[in-house]
């Protein structure tokens, strides 16, 4: 991307952002560091907070149960008239500002007397028969779990319906006869508005608040009253899906102290929450404050750090630019006689610039370029001249490589008793394989595929010696095995590069389909008999032409019937890859060759030549092809 640009502004735009990578790494690391401290601060005044204020009910919860126990135990070692209870329970409300109410329940049932504030004005205390028609108080956990328990309890927040009618959690103490036989309960309620005002007065930002649960994770306590008695803190985290919110739920009830980062209650406002448990009543208090509150102070630090230096680097840009214009301008100017040089105009003249600086060495070395071009062109010309001479002898060689094979189809039209296809494809300009085929006489034909060692000039030059030798001798032995036994030797004498070719010869009488062949090294052919699979010819004894002196080749012996046919290849077939290096294999050749077996001889050859490049899938060809097919007709 930064090529694009020119220098000057490129050299200021990379100290520009050299300059913002630090300026953001001081502004992040003072970021970092100040919401650490600040947090760090935040959790030791939090905790604290929320200690203290869990501290505070807590000590109003064992003012509530001093009170109760008193009352319980005052019952217990005197007898009291229905109207003195109602005066004991006025005392126990008016003296004690926290509890909302108290009731005296008799067993067995009887008539209960229960004093409570009114709301509002909370100064008149009013009373009430807790055994009145229809309240069935002896149902009521505040009245069966002293009962069952023979111990004083807090219940779970309730809404005390048909008693004082609001909101509270109650405590409730067992009461005794002279014999120590269960006589009844006395009750203190401590309504929930009384700790609603509490937490709403404690010091948690303008946008913070408090709130209590129960020790089963009820909201007892809530900014948004909706919640309260009608949502648990485990409600509100499966409607979320929070499992955050869960997790901090299962810590709270289970009476933790901690101070963690979540996602509110009802919103997804990022915050912090302090906890501290309510040991007396299980209960636990929680205090949020939202992150962008408490961190207002960090942000807007940040905030103002970045405009002061945005507005450093406008000024470090400008001079940024006018010291980069300075080194660029020569530049500029070698640019321009670069551009005259790249259109082929050599003689044009270079700025002279003067100094000893990286500027004035680029100059020097234009100026030397210029002049190795000069002289780099003289010699480019001479040799594209010799390229393009070897290049056209190498296309006549392989003109004449390609004259040396048959090439015109079919060769022999006049007759009807076979066909012969054959192609040769070089992986080179020219390369080391030949195919041969001519009439010995009227009633036999001669087939030879030949794969010589190597690829380019060098095999294409052993090619046609081999060519040449092998139709000389054929002449005058007419046996395979004997023709390819001769070759051998002439090939071998004088052979210092030590090259070979591998041969498949064969002898056909077209009369009554005898074959004699001999194999030098070659790839066996496949052989197609009518209603049989395709079979390589038993194998005869021979090696390499070439390679090894005195040797000599022994004959196989064939029936072509009529409609049978011989498919002989080079390597190039079995040996081609494909973009994986995967090698083709005899295998693959085998199971192409039967899917056109009953082709002729042209379709035969093509259609295999498309499997190659199918298979190849465009790969670059790693040898010499050559296919002929022959069918007696």
């Amino acid at each position: 991307m930064f090529r694009k640009i020119r220098i000057a502004p490129r050299m200021a735009l990379m100290i520009i952002i050299g300059a913002g990578g630090i300026l953001g790494a001081v502004i992040g690391y003072n970021y970092i560091s100040a919401r650490g401290l600040l947090l760090e601060e935040l959790q030791e005044k939090s905790n604290h907070l929320a200690r203290a204020t869990a501290f505070r009910i807590e000590v109003t919860g064992y003012a509530v149960e001093k009170v109760v126990q008193s009352a319980a135990f005052m019952l217990t070692e005197n007898k009291h008239t229905v109207a003195q209870q109602y005066d004991l329970l006025e005392k126990l409300v008016r003296d004690n500002p926290e509890i909302f109410g108290a009731a005296i329940a008799p067993w067995p049932k009887g008539k209960a007397p229960y004093v409570w504030c009114d709301v509002p004005p909370a100064q008149t205390l009013l009373r009430g028969d807790l055994n009145a028609e229809g309240y069935q108080y002896d149902v009521w956990d505040w009245f069966a779990l002293p009962r069952d328990l023979t111990r004083t309890i807090w219940t779970e927040p309730y809404f005390d319906e048909g008693g004082g009618n609001v909101l509270m959690v109650t405590r409730a103490a067992p009461v005794w006869d002279a014999e120590d036989e269960f006589a009844g309960v006395i009750t203190s309620d401590v309504s929930l508005e009384w700790l609603q005002e509490m937490l709403a007065q404690l010091p948690v930002g303008r946008s913070g608040y408090a709130f209590l649960v129960s020790a089963t994770g009820v909201i007892i306590s809530h900014p948004a009253g909706e919640l309260i008695m009608n949502e648990s803190i485990f409600s509100l985290a499966e409607a979320r899906g929070s499992k955050n919110l869960r997790k901090i739920g299962q810590r709270m009830i289970q009476g933790e102290t901690g101070f963690v980062f979540f996602d509110g209650l009802t919103d997804t406002r990022p915050a912090w929450l302090a906890f501290s448990p309510v040991p007396s009543t299980g209960w636990s208090v929680g205090l949020v404050f939202p992150e962008k509150e408490l961190l207002g102070v960090v942000f807007d630090f940040s905030r103002n750090t970045l405009f002061f230096g945005a507005a450093g680097f406008v000024l470090l840009l400008v001079m940024s630019l006018l010291i980069a214009r300075s080194i660029s301008r020569p530049l500029q100017q070698l640019e321009a006689g670069a551009r005259t040089l790249a259109t082929g105009n050599l003689d044009v003249s270079l700025p002279v610039v003067t100094g000893k600086d990286e500027v004035a060495g680029l100059a020097n070395a234009f100026e030397s370029m210029r002049n190795d071009l000069k002289r780099y062109m003289i010699d480019l010309a001479q040799t594209t001249a010799a390229k393009e001479r070897i290049e056209s002898e190498i296309q006549i060689a392989r003109d004449i490589q390609m004259s040396l094979v048959p090439h015109t189809f079919p060769p022999f039209p006049n007759r009807n008793d076979m066909e012969i296809y054959a192609i040769l494809e070089p992986a080179r300009e020219i390369g080391g394989d030949f195919y041969d085929f001519y009439m010995i006489d009227e009633d036999e034909l001669c087939l030879v595929v030949g794969d010589v060692s190597g690829k380019g000039v060098p095999a294409a030059l052993f090619m046609a010696v081999t060519r040449t030798f092998l139709r000389s001798i054929w002449q005058e032995e007419h046996s395979p095995a004997a023709t390819m036994t001769r070759l051998n030797r002439e090939l071998v004498r004088d052979n210092d590069s030590c090259m070979f070719v591998t041969l498949f010869c064969a002898r056909i009488n077209l009369t009554t389909g005898h074959c004699v062949y001999a194999n030098g090294g070659h790839n066996p052919p496949f052989l197609l008999h009518a209603g049989k699979p395709a079979m390589a010819p038993p194998t005869v004894k021979g090696v390499v032409v070439g390679g090894m002196p005195d040797f000599t080749f022994d004959e196989g012996e064939l029936l072509f019937a009529p409609g049978d046919a011989i498919f002989i290849y080079t390597d190039g077939v079995t040996e081609a890859m494909n973009p994986e290096n995967a090698l083709s294999g005899d295998a693959w050749t085998l199971e192409q060759i039967e899917k056109y077996r009953d082709l002729d001889c042209n379709g035969m050859v093509e259609a295999m030549r498309r499997a190659l490049a199918d298979y190849t899938r465009g790969a670059e060809q790693s040898d010499d092809i050559t296919m002929l097919a022959f069918r007696r007709g």
